[in-house]
Protein backbone atom coordinates (compact mmCIF):
# COMPACT_ATOMS: atom_id res chain seq x y z
CA UNK A 1 0.00 0.00 0.00
CA UNK A 2 1.48 3.15 -1.02
CA UNK A 3 1.93 5.89 1.80
CA UNK A 4 -1.02 7.63 2.05
CA UNK A 5 -0.72 11.80 2.53
CA UNK A 6 -2.48 13.94 5.25
CA UNK A 7 -4.07 15.72 2.25
CA UNK A 8 -5.35 12.81 0.64
CA UNK A 9 -7.87 12.35 3.85
CA UNK A 10 -9.30 15.67 3.71
CA UNK A 11 -12.72 15.14 5.30
CA UNK A 12 -15.96 15.92 3.29
CA UNK A 13 -16.96 19.16 4.13
CA UNK A 14 -19.25 22.40 3.56
CA UNK A 15 -19.56 25.66 5.34
CA UNK A 16 -23.09 26.16 7.73
CA UNK A 17 -24.61 30.15 7.92
CA UNK A 18 -21.64 31.12 10.79
CA UNK A 19 -18.90 29.59 8.99
CA UNK A 20 -18.95 26.44 10.82
CA UNK A 21 -17.21 23.39 9.53
CA UNK A 22 -19.75 20.43 9.09
CA UNK A 23 -17.96 17.35 8.48
CA UNK A 24 -19.45 14.00 7.25
CA UNK A 25 -18.00 10.16 7.44
CA UNK A 26 -18.58 9.75 4.43
CA UNK A 27 -21.42 11.27 3.32
CA UNK A 28 -20.72 14.07 0.87
CA UNK A 29 -21.42 17.48 1.64
CA UNK A 30 -24.23 19.52 -0.27
CA UNK A 31 -23.57 20.81 -3.41
CA UNK A 32 -24.98 24.30 -3.02
CA UNK A 33 -22.51 25.14 -0.54
CA UNK A 34 -18.62 25.86 -1.06
CA UNK A 35 -16.27 23.10 0.22
CA UNK A 36 -13.29 23.66 2.63
CA UNK A 37 -10.32 21.54 2.62
CA UNK A 38 -9.09 20.17 6.28
CA UNK A 39 -6.07 22.72 6.12
CA UNK A 40 -8.17 25.29 5.63
CA UNK A 41 -10.39 24.94 8.30
CA UNK A 42 -7.45 23.70 10.63
CA UNK A 43 -6.18 27.10 10.21
CA UNK A 44 -9.61 28.69 11.54
CA UNK A 45 -10.08 26.47 14.51
CA UNK A 46 -6.74 26.90 15.56
CA UNK A 47 -7.33 31.28 15.35
CA UNK A 48 -10.28 30.70 16.94
CA UNK A 49 -8.82 28.47 19.72
CA UNK A 50 -5.92 31.33 20.24
CA UNK A 51 -9.05 33.54 21.26
CA UNK A 52 -10.63 31.22 23.48
CA UNK A 53 -7.18 30.60 25.28
CA UNK A 54 -6.59 34.55 25.23
CA UNK A 55 -10.06 35.46 26.56
CA UNK A 56 -9.52 32.49 29.55
CA UNK A 57 -6.30 33.42 30.23
CA UNK A 58 -7.10 37.11 30.81
CA UNK A 59 -10.43 36.09 32.89
CA UNK A 60 -8.51 33.44 35.39
CA UNK A 61 -7.15 34.92 38.72
CA UNK A 62 -3.77 34.73 39.49
CA UNK A 63 -2.06 30.97 40.55
CA UNK A 64 -5.33 29.69 39.56
CA UNK A 65 -5.85 27.25 36.02
CA UNK A 66 -8.54 26.45 34.05
CA UNK A 67 -9.78 23.12 34.67
CA UNK A 68 -13.41 21.85 33.52
CA UNK A 69 -16.16 24.11 32.81
CA UNK A 70 -19.54 24.41 34.66
CA UNK A 71 -22.30 25.79 32.60
CA UNK A 72 -19.96 28.74 30.64
CA UNK A 73 -17.34 29.27 33.32
CA UNK A 74 -14.44 28.04 34.02
CA UNK A 75 -14.06 25.75 37.62
CA UNK A 76 -10.16 26.42 38.62
CA UNK A 77 -7.72 24.11 40.31
CA UNK A 78 -4.38 25.31 42.02
CA UNK A 79 -1.19 25.27 41.14
CA UNK A 80 -0.94 21.66 42.20
CA UNK A 81 -3.81 20.28 40.72
CA UNK A 82 -2.91 17.28 37.84
CA UNK A 83 -3.82 18.70 34.93
CA UNK A 84 -3.13 22.71 35.73
CA UNK A 85 0.68 22.40 33.56
CA UNK A 86 -1.56 22.06 30.68
CA UNK A 87 -3.47 25.23 30.40
CA UNK A 88 0.62 26.79 30.48
CA UNK A 89 1.20 23.79 27.83
CA UNK A 90 -1.85 25.33 25.49
CA UNK A 91 -0.24 28.85 25.82
CA UNK A 92 2.82 27.38 24.74
CA UNK A 93 1.14 25.46 21.40
CA UNK A 94 -0.18 29.32 20.73
CA UNK A 95 3.24 30.63 20.73
CA UNK A 96 4.23 28.04 18.37
CA UNK A 97 1.79 28.51 16.39
CA UNK A 98 2.29 31.85 15.98
CA UNK A 99 5.84 33.06 17.01
CA UNK A 100 4.77 36.06 19.05
CA UNK A 101 6.10 37.16 22.13
CA UNK A 102 2.77 37.98 23.86
CA UNK A 103 2.16 33.99 23.76
CA UNK A 104 5.62 33.25 25.47
CA UNK A 105 5.43 35.96 27.90
CA UNK A 106 1.49 34.60 28.43
CA UNK A 107 2.65 30.92 29.12
CA UNK A 108 5.41 31.83 31.52
CA UNK A 109 3.55 33.49 33.75
CA UNK A 110 1.11 31.14 33.86
CA UNK A 111 3.00 28.28 34.54
CA UNK A 112 4.97 30.59 37.58
CA UNK A 113 2.75 29.16 40.37
CA UNK A 114 3.53 25.57 39.14
CA UNK A 115 7.21 26.14 39.35
CA UNK A 116 6.78 27.61 42.66
CA UNK A 117 5.34 25.04 44.66
CA UNK A 118 6.79 22.47 46.83
CA UNK A 119 8.51 19.73 44.48
CA UNK A 120 9.62 16.66 46.08
CA UNK A 121 9.53 12.58 45.68
CA UNK A 122 6.14 12.74 47.51
CA UNK A 123 4.89 15.62 44.98
CA UNK A 124 2.18 13.96 42.93
CA UNK A 125 1.65 14.33 38.89
CA UNK A 126 5.07 15.49 38.52
CA UNK A 127 4.87 14.56 34.41
CA UNK A 128 1.92 15.80 33.91
CA UNK A 129 2.68 19.37 35.71
CA UNK A 130 6.12 20.35 34.62
CA UNK A 131 6.31 18.35 30.92
CA UNK A 132 3.33 20.77 28.95
CA UNK A 133 4.66 23.69 30.61
CA UNK A 134 8.30 24.53 31.74
CA UNK A 135 9.96 21.21 29.54
CA UNK A 136 7.68 22.61 26.69
CA UNK A 137 8.74 26.25 27.30
CA UNK A 138 12.63 25.32 27.69
CA UNK A 139 12.13 23.35 24.13
CA UNK A 140 10.76 26.43 22.31
CA UNK A 141 12.84 29.28 23.85
CA UNK A 142 16.17 27.94 25.03
CA UNK A 143 15.40 29.22 28.66
CA UNK A 144 18.05 27.47 31.23
CA UNK A 145 16.12 28.41 34.26
CA UNK A 146 12.98 26.65 32.43
CA UNK A 147 15.04 23.83 32.24
CA UNK A 148 16.58 23.62 35.55
CA UNK A 149 13.14 23.53 37.01
CA UNK A 150 11.90 20.80 34.88
CA UNK A 151 15.13 18.68 35.32
CA UNK A 152 14.56 19.03 39.09
CA UNK A 153 10.36 17.57 38.60
CA UNK A 154 11.88 14.86 36.95
CA UNK A 155 14.33 13.79 39.14
CA UNK A 156 11.74 14.14 42.23
CA UNK A 157 9.86 11.99 40.15
CA UNK A 158 12.20 9.26 39.53
CA UNK A 159 12.34 8.89 42.82
CA UNK A 160 8.84 7.44 43.14
CA UNK A 161 10.41 4.56 41.38
CA UNK A 162 10.56 0.95 43.29
CA UNK A 163 12.93 -1.18 41.59
CA UNK A 164 11.40 -4.57 42.83
CA UNK A 165 7.83 -3.42 41.10
CA UNK A 166 9.80 -1.98 38.09
CA UNK A 167 7.44 1.32 38.47
CA UNK A 168 6.92 4.42 39.47
CA UNK A 169 4.31 5.04 42.51
CA UNK A 170 1.24 7.07 41.18
CA UNK A 171 -0.86 7.68 44.56
CA UNK A 172 0.49 7.39 48.40
CA UNK A 173 -1.77 5.21 50.06
CA UNK A 174 -1.18 1.33 51.88
CA UNK A 175 -0.51 -0.14 48.37
CA UNK A 176 1.73 0.36 45.63
CA UNK A 177 -0.27 1.69 42.77
CA UNK A 178 0.12 2.76 39.45
CA UNK A 179 -2.34 4.04 37.13
CA UNK A 180 -2.32 4.29 33.04
CA UNK A 181 -2.13 8.07 33.31
CA UNK A 182 1.32 7.66 34.70
CA UNK A 183 2.56 6.01 31.04
CA UNK A 184 2.31 9.44 29.37
CA UNK A 185 3.89 11.08 32.41
CA UNK A 186 6.85 9.55 31.85
CA UNK A 187 8.09 11.86 28.86
CA UNK A 188 9.10 14.32 31.66
CA UNK A 189 11.66 11.70 32.13
CA UNK A 190 12.92 10.68 28.56
CA UNK A 191 12.85 14.69 27.78
CA UNK A 192 15.37 15.18 31.13
CA UNK A 193 17.74 12.35 29.96
CA UNK A 194 18.03 14.38 26.82
CA UNK A 195 18.41 17.92 28.29
CA UNK A 196 21.22 17.15 31.32
CA UNK A 197 19.63 14.58 33.61
CA UNK A 198 21.57 12.00 32.95
CA UNK A 199 20.63 8.49 31.13
CA UNK A 200 19.03 7.11 34.63
CA UNK A 201 16.09 8.84 34.25
CA UNK A 202 15.41 7.45 30.60
CA UNK A 203 15.87 3.55 32.04
CA UNK A 204 13.56 4.32 34.47
CA UNK A 205 10.89 5.64 32.19
CA UNK A 206 11.80 2.49 30.02
CA UNK A 207 11.04 0.58 32.91
CA UNK A 208 7.96 2.34 34.10
CA UNK A 209 6.67 1.59 30.20
CA UNK A 210 7.38 -2.05 29.87
CA UNK A 211 5.94 -2.33 33.47
CA UNK A 212 2.73 -1.11 32.19
CA UNK A 213 3.07 -3.18 28.87
CA UNK A 214 3.49 -5.91 30.81
CA UNK A 215 0.55 -5.68 32.98
CA UNK A 216 -2.12 -3.16 31.76
CA UNK A 217 -2.80 -4.38 28.20
CA UNK A 218 -5.06 -7.07 27.85
CA UNK A 219 -4.55 -9.98 25.39
CA UNK A 220 -6.93 -7.72 23.29
CA UNK A 221 -5.30 -4.84 23.46
CA UNK A 222 -7.76 -2.70 25.81
CA UNK A 223 -6.43 -1.64 29.16
CA UNK A 224 -6.83 -1.69 32.81
CA UNK A 225 -6.40 1.99 34.17
CA UNK A 226 -5.77 0.77 37.68
CA UNK A 227 -2.95 -1.89 39.13
CA UNK A 228 -2.09 -3.23 42.70
CA UNK A 229 1.47 -4.21 43.39
CA UNK A 230 3.22 -6.28 46.16
CA UNK A 231 5.91 -4.29 47.25
CA UNK A 232 8.03 -6.92 48.46
CA UNK A 233 7.59 -9.83 45.59
CA UNK A 234 6.99 -7.29 42.58
CA UNK A 235 3.92 -8.95 42.10
CA UNK A 236 0.26 -7.97 40.74
CA UNK A 237 -2.07 -8.23 43.60
CA UNK A 238 -5.13 -6.57 42.05
CA UNK A 239 -6.47 -4.92 38.75
CA UNK A 240 -9.12 -2.16 39.40
CA UNK A 241 -11.57 -0.54 37.85
CA UNK A 242 -10.07 2.68 38.74
CA UNK A 243 -12.17 5.33 36.91
CA UNK A 244 -13.76 3.07 34.41
CA UNK A 245 -16.86 1.81 34.54
CA UNK A 246 -15.69 -1.95 35.79
CA UNK A 247 -12.50 -3.68 36.27
CA UNK A 248 -13.65 -5.64 32.80
CA UNK A 249 -14.29 -2.01 30.81
CA UNK A 250 -12.14 -0.28 29.10
CA UNK A 251 -12.40 3.48 30.40
CA UNK A 252 -11.74 5.93 27.01
CA UNK A 253 -8.96 8.30 28.33
CA UNK A 254 -7.33 5.50 30.12
CA UNK A 255 -6.84 3.67 26.58
CA UNK A 256 -5.80 7.31 24.68
CA UNK A 257 -2.78 7.80 27.44
CA UNK A 258 -1.73 3.89 26.34
CA UNK A 259 -1.98 5.38 22.29
CA UNK A 260 -0.23 8.13 23.47
CA UNK A 261 2.27 7.24 26.19
CA UNK A 262 3.13 4.17 23.85
CA UNK A 263 3.82 6.35 20.98
CA UNK A 264 6.34 8.28 23.32
CA UNK A 265 8.10 5.25 24.44
CA UNK A 266 8.49 3.96 21.38
CA UNK A 267 9.77 7.54 19.80
CA UNK A 268 12.25 7.88 22.91
CA UNK A 269 13.74 4.35 22.53
CA UNK A 270 13.20 2.96 19.47
CA UNK A 271 12.24 -0.40 21.40
CA UNK A 272 10.05 -2.81 19.21
CA UNK A 273 8.51 -3.75 22.13
CA UNK A 274 6.74 -0.17 22.66
CA UNK A 275 5.78 -0.06 19.25
CA UNK A 276 3.99 -3.47 19.32
CA UNK A 277 2.21 -2.28 22.13
CA UNK A 278 1.60 1.30 20.43
CA UNK A 279 -0.27 -0.34 17.48
CA UNK A 280 -1.77 -3.06 20.20
CA UNK A 281 -3.46 -0.55 22.06
CA UNK A 282 -4.30 1.92 18.85
CA UNK A 283 -5.67 -0.81 16.57
CA UNK A 284 -8.33 -1.93 19.82
CA UNK A 285 -8.76 1.87 20.43
CA UNK A 286 -10.12 2.06 16.40
CA UNK A 287 -11.64 -0.95 16.06
CA UNK A 288 -14.48 0.26 19.09
CA UNK A 289 -14.86 3.69 18.29
CA UNK A 290 -18.62 4.87 17.43
CA UNK A 291 -18.99 6.21 13.77
CA UNK A 292 -18.41 10.00 14.55
CA UNK A 293 -14.83 8.67 15.87
CA UNK A 294 -15.27 9.84 19.22
CA UNK A 295 -15.59 7.72 21.88
CA UNK A 296 -17.99 7.38 24.69
CA UNK A 297 -16.71 8.01 28.47
CA UNK A 298 -16.02 4.36 28.96
CA UNK A 299 -16.17 1.89 25.96
CA UNK A 300 -18.47 -0.67 27.49
CA UNK A 301 -20.86 1.36 29.54
CA UNK A 302 -24.56 0.04 29.41
CA UNK A 303 -25.59 3.14 28.52
CA UNK A 304 -24.41 3.80 25.09
CA UNK A 305 -25.79 5.11 23.58
CA UNK A 306 -27.18 7.28 25.08
CA UNK A 307 -23.44 7.43 27.72
CA UNK A 308 -21.74 10.87 27.91
CA UNK A 309 -18.54 11.08 25.54
CA UNK A 310 -15.39 12.12 26.18
CA UNK A 311 -13.86 14.75 23.44
CA UNK A 312 -10.72 14.48 25.57
CA UNK A 313 -9.59 11.18 25.03
CA UNK A 314 -10.27 11.52 21.00
CA UNK A 315 -8.51 14.80 21.08
CA UNK A 316 -5.30 12.29 23.36
CA UNK A 317 -5.67 9.33 21.05
CA UNK A 318 -5.49 12.12 17.49
CA UNK A 319 -2.12 13.40 19.18
CA UNK A 320 -0.84 9.58 19.79
CA UNK A 321 -1.47 8.66 16.58
CA UNK A 322 0.03 11.30 14.69
CA UNK A 323 3.11 10.70 16.40
CA UNK A 324 2.94 6.85 16.15
CA UNK A 325 2.29 7.58 12.15
CA UNK A 326 5.44 9.39 12.12
CA UNK A 327 8.02 6.50 13.36
CA UNK A 328 6.02 3.18 12.22
CA UNK A 329 8.38 1.56 10.33
CA UNK A 330 5.45 0.04 8.65
CA UNK A 331 4.24 2.60 5.40
CA UNK A 332 0.94 1.16 5.69
CA UNK A 333 0.36 1.67 9.31
CA UNK A 334 2.08 5.18 9.19
CA UNK A 335 -1.15 5.88 6.69
CA UNK A 336 -3.74 4.16 8.77
CA UNK A 337 -3.01 6.13 11.73
CA UNK A 338 -2.25 9.15 10.19
CA UNK A 339 -5.58 8.35 8.45
CA UNK A 340 -7.44 7.87 11.89
CA UNK A 341 -6.12 11.18 13.83
CA UNK A 342 -7.16 12.85 10.55
CA UNK A 343 -10.66 11.44 11.03
CA UNK A 344 -11.07 12.26 14.72
CA UNK A 345 -9.75 15.71 14.17
CA UNK A 346 -12.48 16.00 11.67
CA UNK A 347 -15.14 15.16 14.38
CA UNK A 348 -13.65 17.24 16.60
CA UNK A 349 -13.79 20.09 14.45
CA UNK A 350 -17.11 19.61 13.74
CA UNK A 351 -20.12 21.69 15.04
CA UNK A 352 -20.74 18.74 17.56
CA UNK A 353 -17.61 18.96 19.47
CA UNK A 354 -16.41 22.64 18.40
CA UNK A 355 -17.50 25.35 20.88
CA UNK A 356 -18.06 28.30 19.04
CA UNK A 357 -20.68 29.68 21.35
CA UNK A 358 -20.67 30.96 25.02
CA UNK A 359 -18.65 28.01 26.42
CA UNK A 360 -14.98 29.20 27.01
CA UNK A 361 -13.71 25.89 26.45
CA UNK A 362 -12.57 24.60 22.63
CA UNK A 363 -13.70 21.60 22.45
CA UNK A 364 -17.10 20.27 24.11
CA UNK A 365 -18.42 17.51 25.48
CA UNK A 366 -15.27 16.08 27.49
CA UNK A 367 -15.67 13.47 30.42
CA UNK A 368 -13.35 14.45 33.55
CA UNK A 369 -15.19 11.74 36.12
CA UNK A 370 -18.29 10.19 35.07
CA UNK A 371 -18.56 8.86 38.04
CA UNK A 372 -18.11 12.06 40.23
CA UNK A 373 -20.24 13.48 37.46
CA UNK A 374 -18.33 15.97 35.75
CA UNK A 375 -19.36 14.88 31.88
CA UNK A 376 -20.03 16.97 29.40
CA UNK A 377 -17.70 19.40 29.86
CA UNK A 378 -14.99 21.86 27.97
CA UNK A 379 -11.53 20.32 29.64
CA UNK A 380 -8.65 22.71 29.89
CA UNK A 381 -6.19 19.63 29.14
CA UNK A 382 -8.85 18.45 25.94
CA UNK A 383 -7.97 21.78 24.40
CA UNK A 384 -4.20 21.34 25.26
CA UNK A 385 -4.26 17.85 23.25
CA UNK A 386 -6.40 18.78 20.65
CA UNK A 387 -3.80 21.51 19.93
CA UNK A 388 -0.86 19.81 20.72
CA UNK A 389 -2.26 16.98 17.74
CA UNK A 390 -2.93 20.17 15.29
CA UNK A 391 0.67 21.26 15.49
CA UNK A 392 1.90 17.51 15.26
CA UNK A 393 0.39 17.18 11.66
CA UNK A 394 2.48 19.52 10.94
CA UNK A 395 5.40 16.85 10.73
CA UNK A 396 3.46 14.79 8.09
CA UNK A 397 3.74 14.87 4.46
CA UNK A 398 0.77 17.13 2.90
CA UNK A 399 1.44 14.62 0.13
CA UNK A 400 1.59 17.21 -2.83
CA UNK A 401 4.51 18.42 -4.94
CA UNK A 402 6.36 21.68 -4.54
CA UNK A 403 6.19 24.15 -6.66
CA UNK A 404 9.48 24.90 -8.97
CA UNK A 405 12.18 26.88 -8.03
CA UNK A 406 14.80 28.50 -10.55
CA UNK A 407 16.67 29.94 -7.75
CA UNK A 408 17.99 31.01 -4.15
CA UNK A 409 19.60 34.15 -2.56
CA UNK A 410 20.92 35.34 0.52
CA UNK A 411 23.14 37.72 1.50
CA UNK A 412 25.06 35.56 3.42
CA UNK A 413 26.02 31.79 2.83
CA UNK A 414 25.40 29.70 0.22
CA UNK A 415 21.38 29.83 -0.20
CA UNK A 416 21.40 27.15 -3.44
CA UNK A 417 22.09 24.51 -0.51
CA UNK A 418 18.43 25.21 0.96
CA UNK A 419 17.04 23.98 -2.68
CA UNK A 420 19.10 21.34 -3.43
CA UNK A 421 17.02 18.99 -2.40
CA UNK A 422 19.12 17.24 0.18
CA UNK A 423 18.98 17.25 3.68
CA UNK A 424 22.65 17.15 4.34
CA UNK A 425 23.51 19.94 3.13
CA UNK A 426 22.32 23.42 4.30
CA UNK A 427 22.37 27.10 4.17
CA UNK A 428 23.83 28.66 7.35
CA UNK A 429 24.12 32.32 8.32
CA UNK A 430 24.46 34.03 11.33
CA UNK A 431 21.66 36.35 13.23
CA UNK A 432 18.57 37.87 11.81
CA UNK A 433 19.05 36.76 7.59
CA UNK A 434 16.87 36.19 4.74
CA UNK A 435 16.68 33.11 2.34
CA UNK A 436 14.40 34.03 -0.75
CA UNK A 437 13.36 31.52 -3.68
CA UNK A 438 12.35 32.38 -6.94
CA UNK A 439 9.47 30.60 -8.81
CA UNK A 440 9.19 30.75 -12.58
CA UNK A 441 6.45 32.88 -12.25
CA UNK A 442 3.37 33.83 -10.37
CA UNK A 443 1.64 31.53 -8.75
CA UNK A 444 -0.85 30.27 -5.80
CA UNK A 445 1.17 29.53 -2.89
CA UNK A 446 0.05 28.25 0.29
CA UNK A 447 2.64 26.86 2.43
CA UNK A 448 6.44 26.09 3.17
CA UNK A 449 7.99 22.99 4.35
CA UNK A 450 11.04 23.77 6.20
CA UNK A 451 13.53 21.58 7.82
CA UNK A 452 15.96 23.04 10.35
CA UNK A 453 19.32 21.26 10.54
CA UNK A 454 19.54 19.59 14.55
CA UNK A 455 15.32 20.67 14.36
CA UNK A 456 15.59 17.56 16.88
CA UNK A 457 18.05 19.84 19.42
CA UNK A 458 16.75 23.48 18.48
CA UNK A 459 13.84 25.67 17.61
CA UNK A 460 13.61 28.57 15.26
CA UNK A 461 11.26 31.13 14.99
CA UNK A 462 10.71 32.07 11.59
CA UNK A 463 8.74 34.58 9.58
CA UNK A 464 7.48 33.68 5.50
CA UNK A 465 6.48 36.69 3.86
CA UNK A 466 6.02 36.45 -0.32
CA UNK A 467 6.18 39.00 -3.13
CA UNK A 468 5.53 39.36 -7.12
CA UNK A 469 8.28 41.49 -7.85
CA UNK A 470 11.25 41.05 -5.57
CA UNK A 471 10.72 44.24 -4.07
CA UNK A 472 7.83 44.85 -2.00
CA UNK A 473 7.08 41.89 0.26
CA UNK A 474 3.59 41.13 2.44
CA UNK A 475 3.77 39.02 5.44
CA UNK A 476 1.67 35.50 5.71
CA UNK A 477 3.01 33.42 8.49
CA UNK A 478 5.07 33.31 12.02
CA UNK A 479 5.60 30.41 13.48
CA UNK A 480 8.47 28.56 15.98
CA UNK A 481 9.83 25.17 14.74
CA UNK A 482 8.37 22.52 17.39
CA UNK A 483 12.20 21.41 18.36
CA UNK A 484 11.42 17.81 18.07
CA UNK A 485 12.62 16.92 14.44
CA UNK A 486 15.34 17.75 11.98
CA UNK A 487 12.57 16.70 9.39
CA UNK A 488 10.15 18.94 7.71
CA UNK A 489 7.83 21.36 9.55
CA UNK A 490 4.36 23.12 7.47
CA UNK A 491 3.96 26.19 7.94
CA UNK A 492 0.20 26.48 6.20
CA UNK A 493 -0.51 30.62 5.45
CA UNK A 494 -3.55 29.90 2.87
CA UNK A 495 -3.57 30.89 -1.28
CA UNK A 496 -1.78 34.04 -1.75
CA UNK A 497 -0.13 34.73 -5.19
CA UNK A 498 4.01 35.02 -5.18
CA UNK A 499 6.88 34.69 -7.21
CA UNK A 500 9.26 35.20 -4.68
CA UNK A 501 9.05 33.88 -1.28
CA UNK A 502 11.23 34.61 1.77
CA UNK A 503 11.76 33.14 5.13
CA UNK A 504 13.23 35.18 7.85
CA UNK A 505 15.15 33.57 10.26
CA UNK A 506 16.74 35.02 13.58
CA UNK A 507 19.04 32.35 14.82
CA UNK A 508 17.76 29.23 17.18
CA UNK A 509 17.56 28.31 21.18
CA UNK A 510 21.03 27.35 21.13
CA UNK A 511 22.77 30.54 19.29
CA UNK A 512 22.64 32.83 16.95
CA UNK A 513 23.52 30.98 13.54
CA UNK A 514 20.39 29.97 11.22
CA UNK A 515 20.63 26.58 9.54
CA UNK A 516 17.98 25.68 6.84
CA UNK A 517 18.51 21.84 5.66
CA UNK A 518 15.43 22.98 2.68
CA UNK A 519 12.74 25.11 1.77
CA UNK A 520 10.27 23.95 -0.47
CA UNK A 521 7.36 26.31 -1.57
CA UNK A 522 3.67 23.87 -1.69
CA UNK A 523 0.58 25.12 -3.84
CA UNK A 524 -2.70 26.00 -1.15
CA UNK A 525 -2.97 22.86 1.09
Amino acid sequence: MSRLHWRTIILPAALAVAGVLCTALPAAASPRLPHVTFAERARLVQAGARARLASTDDVTPHRRYAYYTLGNAWKYSGADGWAAGYVPGGLWSCYQMTGSAAWRDRALRREAAIGRGEVTAASLNLGALFFPSYARGYTLTGDTELRATALRAARSMAARYDPTVGAMLSRPGERFNVIIDSLMKSQLLWWAARNGGGPGLAAIATQHALTIARDFVRDDGSTWHLVYYDSVSGQVTERSAGSAFSVDSTWARGQAWAILGFSAAYRATSDERFLVAARKVTDWYLANLPEDRVPYWDFADPAIPDAARDSSSAAIAASGMVDLALTDPSDERRATYLAAAQAILGSLISPAYLSTGANPAVLLHGTYSQPMGVVDRGLAYGDAFFLEALLRLRRADPGVAALPVLRARADKGHPARAIDGDLGTRWTSRGRAALDVRLSGVSEVGAVRVAVAGGDRRAAVLRVAVSEDGRHWSTVARSVTSGETAGFETLDFGATPARWVRLICGGTTTGAVNRISELRVLPPL
